[in-house]
């Protein structure tokens, strides 16, 4: 019998990182970040946002800046194949009340974004990502009760691992959004990070933070 190699042909890496924050940082965290000024999100009342700011804006998000350092470098690794150096640009805090969702959308200026969850997410309000949306190809679909799901054609992946004190890393690219909230208040900080610069034969690009 022949055998079958089965190749995964350019993947897309997304990391997982378990109890990334210990209980006693995430009430601090939100305790000190949740009560700074916030804002409406435009597209959705039940969703805030405090306002965005360096990773060295506060103690709190120093401690995240730093924890992540090992993360970000070796998660940079598989994106650009080297261990570069890595800063956050930017962080900010997440509140989504009961009802509230997260439309879909992309980070912009960035390579790797980040969310930690700073409470449990209802099985209703996991974030999902989607596959890319509005190529110039046709596309046909063999989508019907009897056929099966695939990691190869699958249209959206749902992060139902991710529990409090979690962090996931993403290419800042990734479409992702979160459904309608059927749960309590669910928080979470986003981040957004460059590399101290990449470098392509005879170029050399940097990103000053």
């Amino acid at each position: 019998m022949s055998e079958i190699h089965i190749h995964n042909l350019f993947p897309v890496p997304v990391m997982r990182v378990e109890n990334f924050l210990g209980e006693d940082e995430i009430q601090a965290t939100v305790d000190a970040i949740k009560s700074s000024p916030s804002m409406l999100n435009s597209q959705n009342e039940l969703l805030s946002h405090t306002e965005v700011m360096r990773s060295d804006a506060n103690e709190h998000y120093r401690n995240i800046g730093e924890k992540a350092q090992d993360y970000l470098r070796d998660f940079g690794f598989l994106l650009f194949g080297e261990n570069l150096g890595w800063h956050i640009k930017e962080m900010w805090m997440n509140m989504l009340a009961n009802g509230g969702h997260q439309s879909m959308h992309t980070h912009a200026n960035s390579f790797i974004s980040g969310v930690v969850y700073l409470t449990d997410s209802h099985e209703s309000a996991k974030t999902v990502f989607h596959n890319t949306m509005g190529t110039r190809a046709y596309v046909f679909s063999n989508s019907h009760a009897e056929s099966a799901i695939t990691p190869y054609n699958a249209d959206r992946w749902v992060a139902s691992d991710m529990q409090c004190g979690d962090l996931l890393l993403f290419p800042s690219y990734m479409l992702h959004a979160v459904p309608r909230n059927e749960g309590r208040e669910r928080i979470s900080i986003a981040m957004n990070a460059l590399p101290e610069r990449l470098k392509s034969w005879d170029y050399e690009v940097s990103f000053q933070s």
